[in-house]
């Protein structure tokens, strides 16, 4: 599903006092159809089968007396009452996981009230905009402010067109700085990569699927899925400012502006407020697996392993397909998993947040498990209804690295290749001052594009 050229729309501005708002997030046998549990609010918990063998799916629900979630060759997810799991395993071969709200984006408390600077995000759009719980509300200032929506926001055409201009990013000028720190002006301006062919799973909120900063990016509405309505329009839903309606529309946003030639997987896992079930993020990790992604985007993590989402995860390795975690954002030594465990899968890599300065975010996780840095303070994407605003945390920097992945494999290289040169040819930080109490627990430093693509021989 390939897509070479996208058109080009003129872009325009409005001079305008706009809301700014302070806001700090984190970030997480045969094979079936991969399917939901039967219930709308999800099983009290989950029964991993390891090596299910040639057993039918309907002999895996009667011998665990549970209701089939997915499965694949060398696993079976099922949902299991708790009074009847007791949350313990069966065996060897079995795995019990609480299910309910165990993923999350925004755990913890913010580390700060305010981040990159005055800690504003800028946000713009007709009509009335809710505004985030936290932080302090203010003006942004005069001048023109670019506006998505109505057709008048630069798309980035083929990739090598129309990106960057006067050094700044046309797009959206607001991250020409964050792009030029990851070396992302020299990849495109040079038009050396842009992830054409490769497709991208956003599993989170879900995605403003009418927004025009996705026309032609999104995969054939075949491949979507809502895994927490049971149904497929993966769609952010609610209100922006309200919860954490437009996250995961600002992580898919992040992405097609790093590697504008892939295709963009929307899975909704995650609700309105950020939560979700371990039986939909792992049903939908397989799902992707199965309708043709490439890379898959986790911007949100759990306080413990769940055996699902690793055994979900072992399945997308073994079929090529790699992935990205945020490490999370409590400012706390220790990562949220799944991202804890990747620095033991070289196909998936663990990543934090750092300022312009290359200093660690003060939200950041960090620790030896930690893999690769990138900027994830006021980065700018779409919002929902048409708009564009700014989010903080590591499910920001997340998306860069899963880009970045995009980039290489487009290329040609492998997805292990393509990890093993984004950690490799990353900038140092550990000689930033700051930085000097995480020593050894900041990864292989901050991701670098440019280099990366260097390392792969482009």
């Amino acid at each position: 599903m390939k897509e070479t050229t996208v058109k080009t729309r003129t872009r325009t501005s409005l001079t305008a006092a706009a809301l700014a708002l302070s806001v700090l997030l984190a970030s997480c046998g045969t094979t079936s159809t991969p399917q939901v549990a039967r219930t709308t609010s999800g099983p009290d918990a989950v029964l991993t089968v390891k090596n299910p063998g040639s057993a039918s799916d309907a002999q895996l629900e009667a011998q665990y007396n549970g209701i089939l979630i997915t499965r694949t060759p060398d696993f079976a997810l099922l949902g299991v009452s708790g009074a009847k799991s007791n949350l313990r395993s069966l065996g060897a071969s079995t795995d019990v996981d609480r299910n309910v709200n165990v993923f999350r984006v925004g755990k913890g408390q913010p580390a700060s009230g305010t981040v990159s600077g005055n800690g504003s995000v800028g946000l713009w759009g007709w009509g009335s905009v809710g505004l985030w719980g936290w932080g302090s509300v203010g003006l942004w200032g005069w001048g023109s402010v670019g506006l998505w929506g109505w057709g008048s926001v630069g798309l980035w055409g083929s990739g090598s067109v129309g990106l960057w201009g006067n050094a700044v990013f046309q797009p959206v000028p607001q991250n020409t700085a964050t792009w030029r720190q990851i070396g992302l002006d020299s990849v495109q301006s040079a038009g050396r990569a842009t992830g054409e062919g490769i497709t991208v799973a956003i599993l989170d909120t879900g995605v403003d699927l009418t927004h025009p900063a996705y026309v032609g990016m999104l995969t054939d509405p075949s491949t979507w899925r809502d895994f927490v309505a049971n149904d497929d329009t993966p769609q952010d839903e609610g209100e922006l400012g309200t919860g954490l309606t437009g996250h995961g529309t600002e992580v898919a946003g992040i992405i097609a502006q790093i590697a504008p030639g892939v295709k963009l997987m929307p899975l909704r896992v995650l609700n309105q407020s950020g939560s979700g079930d371990v039986s939909s993020v792992s049903a939908a990790i397989v799902w992707a697996v199965n309708h043709g992604a490439n890379v898959i985007n986790l911007s949100l993590g759990a306080d413990a392993p769940v055996s699902a989402v690793t055994q979900a995860i072992n399945y997308a390795n073994k079929k090529g397909v790699v992935v990205a975690a945020a490490a999370g954002n409590r400012g706390t030594e220790g990562l949220d998993y799944p991202a804890a465990q990747f620095s033991t899968m070289p196909m998936n890599l663990a990543v934090g947040s750092v300022n312009s300065a290359d200093t660690k975010s003060s939200f950041s996780q960090y620790g030896a498990a930690l893999e690769l840095l990138a900027p994830g303070e006021g980065v700018y994407g779409p919002a929902p209804q048409s708009r564009l605003a700014a989010w903080s945390g590591t499910s920001m920097s997340t998306p860069m690295v899963s880009a970045g992945l995009a980039l290489g494999m487009g290329l040609g290289a492998t997805g292990q290749q393509t990890a093993a040169a984004l950690t490799t040819a990353a900038s140092k930080v550990n000689t930033v001052s700051d930085n000097a109490p995480y020593s050894g627990k900041l990864g292989s430093g901050r991701l670098n594009l440019d280099a990366a693509l260097s390392a792969l021989g482009r």
